[in-house]
């Protein structure tokens, strides 16, 4: 019989549930910064971070899924994305736990219809509790990809502009 393959995931606190997502499309983990707030941001979006002169959206997942909001405090960490749209998306966490590898039979599939546009792809038991593993592709729609990618391209303008360079 063939080893079970391992599926690693990055586990975090989101308004008191814990949260994971798979770490192959975790670029990297930043302590939580100043965001640039433009004016008529949705309300998923916290801000826009500055990374290195590229602009990164920042989502609220606890306001995009309907949770209850904390606000950020001193072990909110920015959950930097990659592979999900043409740019990077940044998720805000209340609090990266562990980075957790467990056997790809430990995961419970979830059915589309039972979860928030789709976006839990399974669930996982640790020590008791309940992990719910998103699926970083589905967490938003297409139309607010879309609108995501104006304001992230809105930003990176404004950042250019305001490059030394530029001055």
């Amino acid at each position: 019989m063939p080893p079970d393959p391992q599926r690693t995931l990055l586990v975090f606190h989101l308004a008191g549930r814990l949260a994971a997502l798979p770490f192959e499309n975790v670029e990297r983990i930043v302590p939580m910064a100043q965001l640039a707030r433009p004016p008529s941001l949705p309300s998923p979006l916290e801000g826009i971070l500055n990374l290195a002169g590229r602009s990164v959206p920042v989502l609220r997942l606890d306001r995009l899924l309907q949770l209850p909001e904390q606000p950020p405090g001193l072990y909110s960490m920015l959950t930097i994305l990659k592979g999900i749209s043409e740019g990077r998306i940044a998720m805000l966490v209340d609090r990266v736990s562990e980075i957790l590898a467990v056997p790809a039979s430990a995961l419970v599939p979830v059915s589309k219809e039972n979860s928030f546009n789709g976006c839990v792809e399974a669930v996982v038991s640790l020590r008791g509790q309940m992990i719910h593993v998103l699926s970083p592709t589905c967490i938003l729609l297409a139309k607010e990809r879309e609108i995501l990618s104006e304001f992230q391209a809105m930003a990176q303008q404004r950042l250019h502009d305001w490059a030394p360079e530029a001055l």
